[in-house]
């Protein structure tokens, strides 16, 4: 079947009429389906080939090389990248040229190291190749079969891969457990920490994460705790813990502490709406950081200065005192 004058002209103006593969200017192109079938012309299943590439996609074994549709999936994408970057930013075409040949010769490079992986029936490694490489689609197709197969996964490996998705709730609690045991006890505070954080165990992996930066100073070894309190911070987990205790805050009714955690997330319209929902309790109270914050939030600068300059004295009155005694 035809594929349509519509979509042909589509594909072929992502990949600028060149062949995704080899990116040899000039050369005739043909379009390819991926899956085999000629009637799927969606255009995830399409890729511009010249014809030499196209005959790699067809040798079944031998001495060639065999071009397999999900090889040719990784160079179209990188490829499309390639060409919109060149359209939208106008880059020099020196430095295009450059980049290309870098970015081809990475693709080429992923491709021997997954098929050698895949003669392996190393199938973690591949998933992990293509969440380098930044395909989904196959990445998960890939952990689908590491943790189907014969062998399986470790625990570990299994946690690892499910971050990599996302869906960290996949991971039964008994292994999840099993992995937690088995790292406490070897004293293994980085992976443990690693293991509470993809999981969603925020408390956890900050406390793992402080016990390995705590080890690692008193051990003298600076650049591991750097590495460690610097990935920590990267994961956002002094956040986690700031939503944690708002959360405390709540359940317990503490509005001073749940003004500050909103704060020190920087949360503002939710911090303005908790101070105008609690207005009456707030100018009923005798916490004047309270009202400093409500009168901001209200944009009352009458209101707001009256209070700071009754705030200011009475804090500094309390001070004087306190160094008298």
């Amino acid at each position: 079947m035809p594929i349509p004058p519509e979509t042909a002209a589509n594909v072929l103006f992502d990949s600028d009429r060149t062949c995704c593969v080899c990116r040899t200017k000039g050369k005739p192109v043909q379009i390819h389906h991926l899956d085999g079938d000629n009637s799927n012309h969606s255009v995830e299943n399409l890729a511009v080939l010249c014809f030499d590439c196209h005959t790699e996609t067809q040798v079944q074994g031998g001495f060639h090389r065999k071009l397999d549709a999900e090889q040719v999936v990784l160079y179209r994408n990188d490829w499309r990248n390639i060409v919109a970057r060149e359209r939208t930013a106008a880059l020099p075409r020196m430095r295009l040229e450059k980049s290309t040949s870098r970015e081809a010769r990475d693709i080429e490079i992923a491709t021997r190291v997954i098929n050698h992986f895949r003669d392996q029936h190393q199938y973690a490694f591949i998933a992990m190749e293509y969440d380098r490489l930044g395909n989904n689609q196959l990445r998960d197709k890939y952990i689908e079969k590491a943790l189907s197969s014969e062998n399986g996964c470790d625990e570990d490996t299994e946690i690892y891969l499910r971050g990599l998705q996302g869906k960290p709730e996949l991971v039964s609690k008994d292994r999840a457990k099993l992995a937690i045991k088995r790292r406490t006890s070897d004293r293994q505070w980085s992976d443990l920490a690693r293991i509470h954080k993809t999981l969603g165990s925020w408390q956890e992996a900050v406390g793992a994460y402080c016990q390995s930066i705590a080890d690692s100073l008193n051990h003298g070894s600076l650049f591991t705790a750097a590495y460690y309190l610097q990935e920590m911070c990267e994961a956002g987990l002094q956040a986690r813990l700031f939503e944690l205790a708002l959360r405390e805050a709540e359940e317990k009714g503490e509005l001073w502490w749940q003004v500050r955690c909103l704060q020190e997330l920087g949360w503002e319209h939710e911090l303005s709406a908790l101070l105008i929902a609690r207005r009456d309790d707030i100018e009923r109270s005798e916490n004047d950081l309270l009202k400093l914050e409500l009168y901001k939030a209200l944009g009352n600068d009458e209101m707001f200065y009256e209070t700071y300059e009754r705030f200011r004295l009475g804090n500094l009155s309390t001070r004087f005192k306190a160094r008298d005694k």
